[in-house]
C-alpha cells in the first residue's frame, strides 16, 4: 500500500494555506500558485514563444546564424524556453549558484512546456505526426565545477525534463578538460575554448546504438534525434562541440544522427 498517497490529501489539509512566492516572497494563497511561483512573477516570464531565427532559437534578430565563413554547424536547431533578462538571471542564480533546489521543478516546468512547443514545432513544419526525441542528454561540467556547485545545473533539468516527457536520459558525453567561466570571454574565445572539450566512450556509445535497435522496423530510415539540455545558449559553441561528438556516435555505429538542443534560456 501507498501510504504516502493514502496520507496526501490530509497533508493538503493540514499544509498553511498562504504560502510564500518562491521567488519574490510574497505572501499568497496557496490554490494560486504555479510550481511555487505567484501568478504576478509568473506572467513576467519571457516567453520565447515564436522564435524568429530558425537555427539559434533567438527571440530577436541575429547575426550570429547568418554569418558566412563561419564554423560548421553540428547541430540541427536549438530552441529556450525563455530569454535571458534580470529577473531570469536572479532565477539562475538561485539555482546554479546558491544551490536553492527548490528552483529545480520551477525551470523543469518551464523547459517541459518548451519541449511540447518544439515539438509541436517541428512536425507542423515537416508535416509528420512521428517526430520525436529518442535520448535526451545534457553538457557534462568539469569536476572542478562539480566540486564548486556539488550538482550538474544541466543533468538534473534533463533527468527531470526526461522523468516529465517519458523519455530516454543517457549520459553520452565526457568533459575533458575544464574551461574557465564562458561569460567573462567574447564569441571568438569562446568558440576557440570549447574546441576538443567533450568526448565519449565505448559504453556511452553502446547505449545509443542499444536504443537505436529497439526502435521498430519502420524508424529504421529515420535518423536517431537526441536531444542535448543545458541551462542558457550565448554563442552556440557548447552545443557544437556537444554536437560535434554526438554525430561522431553516429558515424561510428553507422546510422545518421540529428543532434537538436534545449535550453533555458536564450542570452
Amino acid at each position: 500500500m501507498n501510504w504516502n498517497r493514502l496520507m496526501e490529501p490530509f497533508h493538503r489539509l493540514l499544509a498553511p494555506s498562504v504560502v510564500n512566492c518562491l521567488t519574490c516572497g510574497k505572501m499568497v494563497s496557496r490554490s494560486t500558485l504555479k510550481v511555487g511561483v505567484c501568478l504576478h512573477c509568473y506572467d513576467a516570464i519571457p516567453w520565447i514563444r515564436e522564435p524568429r531565427c530558425s537555427i539559434c532559437g533567438r527571440h530577436i534578430g541575429c547575426p550570429d546564424c547568418t554569418r558566412t565563413g563561419g564554423k560548421e554547424t553540428y547541430f540541427q536547431s536549438n530552441r529556450s524556453a525563455v530569454a535571458y533578462n534580470s529577473m531570469m538571471r536572479d532565477w539562475l542564480g538561485q539555482y546554479k549558484y546558491r544551490g536553492n533546489e527548490k528552483y529545480s521543478e520551477l525551470l523543469v516546468m518551464m523547459l517541459e512546456k518548451a519541449l511540447v512547443n518544439m515539438r509541436n514545432e517541428y512536425r507542423q513544419n515537416k508535416g509528420t505526426e512521428t517526430w520525436n526525441i529518442d535520448i535526451i542528454t545534457c553538457v557534462p561540467v568539469s569536476s572542478i565545477r562539480l566540486e564548486e556547485r556539488g550538482f550538474n545545473q544541466a543533468e538534473v533539468l534533463a533527468v527531470g525534463l526526461a522523468d516529465k516527457m517519458h523519455l530516454t536520459y543517457k549520459e553520452l558525453l565526457l568533459r575533458e578538460r575544464h574551461t574557465n567561466k564562458q561569460s567573462f570571454k567574447n564569441r571568438s574565445e569562446r568558440i576557440r575554448d570549447m574546441e576538443n572539450v567533450f568526448n565519449t566512450d565505448r559504453e556511452m556509445m553502446n547505449s545509443v546504438h542499444n536504443i537505436l535497435l529497439s526502435r521498430p522496423r519502420s524508424f529504421a530510415n529515420i535518423p536517431l534525434r537526441i536531444l542535448v539540455i543545458d541551462d542558457i545558449y550565448t554563442t552556440g559553441s557548447t552545443i557544437n562541440a556537444c554536437a560535434r561528438v554526438l554525430k561522431e556516435i553516429g558515424e561510428r555505429i553507422g546510422h545518421p544522427v540529428e543532434v537538436y538542443s534545449l535550453t533555458w534560456a536564450r542570452s
